[in-house]
This record gives structure tokens, sequence and C-alpha cells, in this order.
């Protein structure tokens, strides 16, 4: 078995946020229909942040993994992001890892995923303006999803 190995770069080539905010749609729809099993997540809190633990299993699709995820606010002054991450894709009948990616973008995209989708959901038709707490990236990946769902003409 090869174990893939993923870069921030591979992973956004390989999904665009039309395509994430269809996934979620299919994990939400999953997760309602009890064919997701999503545990709590388990946080591990430091001085300087937290450590953050999530696995997930969708058995119809034949997909495991976890995703390891950090959040420390300090990393700001070094010049790093405060959210960094990594997923661990895994066979659900063997536990192999199949694939390690880095999951700071795709921590970004699916969080502006779901706010697409919830945009799709619940927000009208015709709805134009957005308004965005932030400036960082997880605000930038909410926009470009309300994008992709509604004619955006204005942000605030």
């Amino acid at each position: 078995m090869q174990l893939r190995i993923l870069s921030g770069d591979d992973v956004r080539k390989a999904v665009d946020m039309p395509a994430a905010i269809g996934a979620m749609e299919t994990a939400f729809a999953a997760l309602s229909s009890g064919e997701a099993t999503v545990p709590v997540r388990l946080s591990l809190e430091t001085e300087h942040g937290a450590t953050l633990f999530m696995p997930a299993h969708l058995r119809k699709e034949g997909l495991a993994g976890v995703k390891v995820a950090s959040v420390n606010p300090g990393n700001t002054k070094l010049k790093l992001p405060v959210i960094q991450a990594v997923v661990l894709a895994l066979d659900p009948v063997t536990g192999s890892v199949l694939a390690l990616m880095d999951g700071t973008w795709l921590t970004a995209l699916r969080t502006g995923a779901v706010g697409g989708s919830a945009a799709k959901l619940l927000a009208r038709e015709d709805a134009s303006v957005v308004a965005l707490f932030g400036a960082g990236i997880q605000a930038r990946t909410q926009l470009e999803a309300v994008r992709c769902v509604r004619p955006v003409t204005e942000v605030r």
C-alpha cells in the first residue's frame, strides 16, 4: 500500500468551492440519515491554544478519517496561520492510512462551504448583500461560498 501525501497546493487544485459545498451537503445528509458517524471532537488545551481531534466515518461511501487541527491565536505574531491542520484518510476495513493531507486550506474551505450551503438553503434567492465579520481566511472562504450560491453585489 502506498501512502499519498497531499500538500496544501495539491488540495487547492483538487477541490473547488462548488465541489466543497456539494460535499458538505452530502455529508450533512449522511449525518442526518444515520449513515455517518461523527463522534464529539476531543480537545487538548494548552497554554498557547488547543489541538482538536475530529474523527468521522461515512459507511455508504466507505470513507473514514480524522482531522487534527491546532488553534493557536499567538501564531499571528509568528506569521503562521492561527488554525493549522492535517487530515488522515483511512481505510475503514483495514485501518490503513491511505493519505495524509494538509488540512489548513481544507479547514477554511470546509468552513466556507458550510456557510455557502446554509445560504443556499436559508437566504432568499435574490439576496445580494453579504455582511462579514473579520477579514481572515474564513471570512474570505465564506464570501467565496456565498458568491457560488447567491448573486452577491455588495459586501459589508
